[in-house]
């Protein structure tokens, strides 16, 4: 190895070791900033005016702010790019199911940070957290406990014009494998007009399953967040089939969709 090429190394080893304190500094700063905003910030907005939606509205406008001074400061370290296509304005994902796919653990915090108004739909574990849970719960994040809870909630807030963010694979997935979605997401999707399926690809990985936050690479990470329009479905069309058969052919239809789009040539 010449010595050009051994200094290259080097400085690539050492620009690593900075991605990854930077991502530890990052990520505390993030779970401590969480738990201000709940033990601080939230009990005074609860105080403002316009009741339990004026709460709602403000604790989600404050989380995709934070989250977008942190997908900033991502990009701004060198660990990631965020691109974004194809996503459409607040005023056209009124009462629309924004369905992801879930290769990174940073999906839901871009995808938050690129769509300001939009519910989620959390783990048990964030929605209870002692750093998120006072806040997530104030902005009107729908936990994962029963399905039936789950989709109640869901059902409700499209009716009422939310935008509302799944990830029906319902956990991280290993980058290849081909896409297994749960049919909740389905039965939900009969229940409204609009469904955008987004499709993440992020290359190299980053934060992946079976990842940690001190597993970095060396490459300014491409996070790309594509949407293709909405996905053609008419929840009339179920009224003649049983809900469980419906389901199974959306289940199967956006399958087929994630499959060919997340494995699109960048």
């Amino acid at each position: 190895m010449s010595f050009e090429a051994s200094r290259r190394k080097l400085f690539a080893r050492i620009n690593q070791g900075r991605k990854i304190l930077v991502s530890g500094l990052l990520f505390s700063i993030l779970g401590l900033g969480g738990a201000a905003l709940s033990f601080l910030v939230v009990p005074v907005l609860g105080l403002l005016p316009g009741g339990r939606e004026g709460l709602r509205r403000r604790a989600g406008g404050l989380i995709h702010r934070c989250f977008r001074l942190f997908v900033f400061a991502l990009e701004a370290s060198g660990i990631l790019r965020v691109e974004a296509r194809g996503l459409p304005g607040p005023e056209d994902l009124e009462g629309t199911l924004i369905l992801s796919n879930h290769p990174s653990y940073l999906d839901v915090v871009v995808l938050i940070a690129l769509l300001p108004g939009a519910l989620c739909v959390v783990k048990e574990s964030i929605y209870n957290s002692f750093f998120f849970g006072r806040v997530v719960r104030a902005a009107g994040y729908i936990p994962i406990g029963s399905s039936e809870e789950v989709l109640e909630a869901g059902r409700e807030a499209l009716r009422n014009g939310k935008a509302l963010i799944l990830f029906p694979e319902g956990t991280r997935t290993l980058p290849g494998k081909p896409f297994k979605f749960h049919r909740g997401a389905a039965y939900l999707a009969q229940s409204c007009a609009k469904i955008l399926p987004v499709v993440v690809t992020c290359r190299p990985d980053l934060l992946s399953k079976g990842h940690r936050w001190y597993h970095v690479p060396i490459e300014t990470c491409r996070f790309r967040v594509r949407a293709g329009g909405f996905f053609p479905f008419d929840p009339s069309s179920a009224i003649n089939s049983t809900p469980h058969l419906a389901a199974r052919q959306l289940i199967k239809a956006l399958a087929t969709y994630y499959d060919k789009e997340a494995y699109v040539s960048d």
